[in-house]
């Protein structure tokens, strides 16, 4: 996107979350740690300290580890107002720019001491820092997604020590690195600023930190500084792991689940040692079942490795499925090193039996000019991935939760997503996230950081990505869920597109080169040959190597990925959107509930859309101007959009009529599955929509808000990613198509109901039936409405025609979502008649989370919206939102994570339709607004 139970676990505990202080622990066997994570409330704290140049003021706070400045400084009261309350963005735009220092004493003790080994581990620092032991300098970090491990043997001392970790600003940090390698190689590396309406700080490419902390499309700017991850120091003889990679290889190229599938399992462990010419010895083994073992002579040194091999038969383990194909079975493996002195440590992790092939065969090898596939298979079935792209939880990592994590991957399942493409302007994801992805059956498209710009290509530069990338691998690599590697987001099509001018292009194309090609691809690939590498997304795959690794067109629709926004057509309209192979990227804004906005807010109730605070929310150029045109452009929008009684009005029709693009788009995509036009376009086998969650209370393109509150256009997920669905979209020549589309596996058969109403009736004015059937991976007509017999229905104009009484088109098959198709959009305020909406018949599951309820109508309700108005019920959703109603009654539900009285859900829902838009002053004439035109 431009401006877009666990697998493992470690039993040596790097951090409590209860831990209130240093303490001295015994690791593994022999290992000794003192864990300097620490929380404010404790008697052994950390203080952050720093100079605001602005105030002259020295500021001086006691600090969280792991943590951030910014929450430093918010619950320390130097704040005055909450990370993301109206304008705070640009009120602490000081604390970017100011040095930080962390500091705090420990203790060491003889067990520590003793240790011929005494390193500080420093999980992940933010970002640019000298790191000081007793006021001796024992290292400095340069990356906030590497691991730093600094000896300091020779400065630890018995008894009482100090800490000290001094950061560079990370906004004058860049901007010093950028105006120095202009200097000295005489090129700049663009782009040099953020677009004014990101509001946002500068330059983030020159720094290994968060690239979206400095701002994007769809969030603010809070460059942190800080221990954002454990820190400790570990004292050890002998040999301790550090890491461990598992490979998995199959005995047959398809396994299954029975006895003639073997699998090789490889624990390649990493390890450092102090000791030369030591023996010791490496056990590997599934719990409840037996392991092998390996007696081996270790070297001396760091980063050192040795492989350890067992065989395991399908008969005791079965397949890991993606969501929606079978179970996601893990197995519990233990990895341990024992040193001939008695010391031991070791690692358990969490495994998942499968393959899974990127495969880019050609569509047709008689005519290659057609194009390559690009799709997914896994345990040798092919694969429609159905999922999303996900960002930072939030711009501050320390104020992500498991809580809200996990609400989010279970939002991701139950709408039948079995990939999420982890957005490469963010961060790699906490352990939670993967954990929850192994378990719930998500695949992982996982970028590096790198993201929409150029970035150095010098010497130091890459040794600094290579630490990245070395840490990163090693983490990751051994998750079940992890499906793909890919080495930037959109820089490659950029880089093509000429869409910076700051150096030649023979440079930029070199550096693009050295960078994702010499570099990030060469240690992949030698670190996990388990996996496919691409180097960009979008990509042309083969076709982006054969033609030098900057291919002349990338974001063709033959090959690889595409990203594919429109926003000047008409979004309902699935003509105007392009037939990619793989849409790894797609999507609309909205704006969140109205109860979210208030929640930073000083006063709500004076917001109008344009208003300055709304302004403020939206990052994306020229982005409301945007929304008022497709709202006018399919609602009967008030002609006083910008006014304190439309706000909230306004606000749900830009959420409909996002759902409404989405849906289209991604049935679009859906229904390609099996088709090849002459161009060889089609045979689309991906829709990974933008974007999966917020960063902030803001504008954007996602589906879920960022405390957990779904949009209507995550409800619409739920359908329009439904293993079957009936999708109905008219033809050129004015005939109403409807396609069966299936991913299951099952063969599909069931009574499909076509109905047409007017919206003055629930009383259908044509009704047909017909047995459908769908096969695995195709999308076929299975029902066709003449123009001809539109036109006596008096439904046959173009949807975005001024009608007086629009057609709708109205989808049952049992088993599968209701679907719905307008003939003409409903902007005429004089077709919606009062449905006269009531709720009745609510009762309460005995789980206390559970409340069903019916809503009855008396006329036909578009877009009905559901809305829960208790404060902080972030995390419940209804079974259906957004839907439109088209018989008397229908049954629904609520969940509430927390749970919920009767009388609290009575007294807190609130039930709307399009026709409450109708009673907004002014609403304009019949047809249409005429503004932004």
């Amino acid at each position: 996107m431009f401006l877009a139970a666990f697998v493992a676990i470690v039993v040596i505990l790097i951090c409590d979350s209860n831990f209130a202080g240093a303490n001295t622990g015994e690791y593994g066997k022999g290992v000794q740690r003192i864990l300097l994570d620490a929380k404010r409330h404790s008697n052994i704290i950390w203080t952050a300290s720093g100079f605001n140049e602005s105030t002259n003021e020295v500021i001086q706070v006691s600090a969280n580890v792991p943590g951030g400045i910014y929450s430093d400084l918010e619950d320390n009261g130097i704040l005055k107002s909450p990370i993301y309350h109206e304008y705070n963005d640009l009120e602490s735009r000081w604390v970017g720019r100011v040095n930080w220092t962390f500091s705090r004493n420990f203790t060491v003790d003889e067990k520590v001491f003793e240790k011929k080994s005494i390193v500080l581990v420093c999980e992940g620092l933010d970002t640019i820092s000298n790191v000081y032991i007793n006021d001796a300098l024992v290292g400095r970090s340069q990356n906030m997604f590497a691991r730093y491990i600094f000896d300091i043997k020779r400065v630890v001392k018995l008894g009482e020590n100090s800490i000290r970790i001094e950061f560079q600003s990370p906004v004058n940090y860049a901007a010093t690195m950028y105006e120095k390698h202009k200097l000295v190689y005489g090129y700049r590396v663009d782009p040099p600023n953020v677009v004014p309406e990101f509001r946002g700080e500068n330059k983030v490419q020159m720094i290994r930190k968060m690239q979206s902390s400095f701002s994007w499309d769809w969030g603010p700017s809070y460059p942190n500084t800080g221990i954002w991850k454990s820190i400790y120091i570990e004292g050890y003889t002998g040999a301790v792991i550090r890491d461990v990679m598992i490979f998995s290889k199959p005995s047959k190229p398809v396994p299954d689940d029975t006895a003639t599938t073997q699998w090789e399992v490889t624990a390649r462990v990493y390890y450092d040692c102090d000791t030369e010419d030591q023996s010791a010895k490496f056990t590997f083994w599934r719990q409840n079942s037996n392991g092998t073992e390996k007696s081996v002579e270790l070297g001396k040194g760091t980063g050192l490795k040795e492989d350890i091999t067992l065989t395991e038969s399908a008969i005791d383990i079965h397949l890991w499925w993606p969501n929606g194909y079978g179970k996601q079975n893990l197995y519990s493996y233990v990895v341990s090193l024992y040193n001939d002195n008695g010391d031991s440590s070791s690692r358990q992790l969490r495994l998942g039996f499968r393959t899974v092939e990127l495969v880019e065969d050609y569509v047709d090898s008689s005519q290659r000019d057609k194009g390559r596939e690009f799709y997914f298979r896994v345990n040798g079935v092919k694969m429609y991935s159905k999922g999303s792209n996900s960002i930072p939880l939030h711009v501050l990592p320390e104020r992500i939760t498991y809580t809200q994590t996990e609400w989010l991957l279970r939002a991701a399942k139950l709408s039948h997503q079995n990939m999420i493409r982890v957005w490469g302007g963010g961060m790699y994801e906490s352990e939670a996230l993967y954990d929850l992805a192994d378990e719930y059956g998500i695949l992982i498209w996982q970028d590096f950081m790198f993201a929409c710009a150029l970035y150095p290509a010098t010497d130091g530069f890459r040794n600094i990505v290579r630490q990245e990338v070395d840490t990163q691998v090693k983490r990751l690599q051994h998750r079940t869920s992890l499906a793909m590697w890919a080495g930037n987001n959109e820089n490659e099509g950029a880089l093509r597109g000429h869409w910076w001018g700051g150096a030649p292009w023979a440079y930029q194309k070199r550096d693009y080169i050295k960078m994702y090609i010499d570099t990030i691809k060469v240690l992949v690939e030698e670190l996990d040959p388990s996996r496919r590498y691409i180097p960009s997304s979008p990509t042309n795959g083969k076709r982006t190597e054969d033609e030098g690794w900057v291919a002349n067109e990338p974001g063709s629709l033959n090959y690889g990925d595409i990203h594919a926004y429109n926003y000047y057509g008409d979004n309902w309209d699935w003509t105007i959107f392009t037939r990619g192979r793989y849409s790894s990227e797609y999507g609309y804004q909205s704006f969140p509930h109205y109860e979210t906005l208030a929640e930073v807010a000083d006063n709500i109730t004076t917001w109008t859309f344009d208003s300055p605070m709304m302004e403020h929310r939206q990052r994306h150029p020229r982005g409301n101007s945007e929304l008022v045109r497709m709202v006018s452009d399919h609602f009967p929008a008030p002609s006083n959009h910008n006014s304190v009684e439309a706000f909230p009005y306004m606000l749900y029709m830009v959420q409909l009529t996002q759902a409404m693009a989405q849906k289209t788009q991604t049935e679009f995509y859906r229904r390609l599955v099996d088709k090849l036009d002459t161009s060889g376009t089609g045979h689309n086998m991906g829709a990974l929509y933008w974007q999966l969650n917020d960063i902030w209370q803001g504008c954007s393109w996602a589906g879920v808000e960022i405390k957990g509150r779904w949009k209507i256009f995550m409800y619409y997920a739920v359908n329009f990613f439904s293993p079957v669905l009936a999708s109905p979209y008219r033809e050129s020549n004015g005939d109403v198509v409807i396609e069966l589309i299936s991913d299951s596996q099952n063969e599909f058969t069931g009574l499909l109901r076509v109905q047409i109403f007017k919206l003055s009736s629930l009383t259908p004015v044509y009704e047909n039936e017909k047995n459908v059937t769908a096969a695995f991976l195709t999308s076929g007509e299975v029902f066709r409405i003449k123009n001809s017999t539109l036109s006596d229905l008096n439904c046959h104009q173009h949807a975005a025609s001024g009608m007086a009484e629009p057609c709708l088109v109205y989808l049952t098959l049992p088993g599968t979502p209701d679907n719905f198709l307008f003939l003409q959009y409903p902007r005429n305020k004089q077709a919606l008649l009062d449905p006269s909406l009531e709720v009745s018949a609510v009762d309460l599951d005995l789980d206390g989370k559970t409340i069903r309820f019916m809503i009855t109508t008396k006329a036909v309700a578009p877009f009905i919206f559901l809305k829960m108005s208790v404060k902080d019920e972030h995390q419940g959703y209804f079974n259906d939102n957004g839907f439109i109603l088209t018989t008397p009654q229908k049954e629904l539900a609520y969940y509430s994570e927390k749970g919920m009285t009767v009388q609290k859900f009575i007294d807190n829902l609130s039930v709307m339709s399009l026709f409450d838009v109708t009673y907004i002053a002014g609403n304009f004439n019949e047809f249409g607004s005429t503004y932004y035109k």
